[in-house]
């Protein structure tokens, strides 16, 4: 998992609780005193043992844990990325480009990052299709980026999820109501 991951993760558990909290987590954890470098990339088992740690201590439902990070991410991602993503597009452009412009980045400039590979279809001006197969199983995730980009872009959304041989289907579609 990317090293920005890790620090947002830091981050978001520290909004959530303290600085004493986030301790106990790592040492939990097992990862006391680990640090991480936003270039670089890190075992997804530490992540997993991080944030496994973080619901338990919490009490957080992990999926809504996932979405909440999600959401917490999406806007350093945004500002990240920013030279990336079009200033004429809006929530369906941006998702529909995912792959080809953010993600083809990371790939590109960091090596052993791997974001999920996306097969992203755009069935209409106002509908995207994505098809996430990972391993890592963070669905939730995604579903809290993408309501977020929504929400940046003061657009109005549904997603309905479905289950896909080795992953999710997600159709998301823009709502009439909506500035954009």
């Amino acid at each position: 998992m990317h090293g920005i991951i890790f620090l947002q993760l830091q981050k978001f558990i520290k909004a959530s609780s303290s600085p004493e909290v986030f301790s106990k987590i790592m040492d939990e954890a097992k990862l006391r005193g680990k640090f991480f470098d936003a270039t670089k990339a890190y075992p997804d088992e530490e992540l997993v043992a991080i944030f496994s740690t973080t619901c338990k201590t919490l009490n957080l439902d992990p999926e809504v844990a996932l979405e909440e990070f999600g959401k917490f991410i999406t806007p350093s991602l945004l500002t990240t990325y920013k030279p990336y993503i079009k200033n004429e597009w809006g929530c369906m452009d941006l998702l529909e480009n995912i792959e080809s412009t953010i993600h083809r980045v990371v790939r590109a400039s960091n090596a052993g990052a791997s974001p999920p590979e996306l097969v992203i279809t755009r069935i209409n001006p106002a509908e995207v299709q994505i098809d996430y197969t990972s391993k890592r199983k963070m669905i939730s995730l995604g579903i809290g980026i993408i309501k977020k980009i929504a929400e940046h872009y003061n657009e109005q959304i549904t997603i309905s999820k479905t289950a896909i041989p080795n992953g999710t289907r997600l159709k998301v579609s823009k709502s009439a109501k909506t500035s954009k």
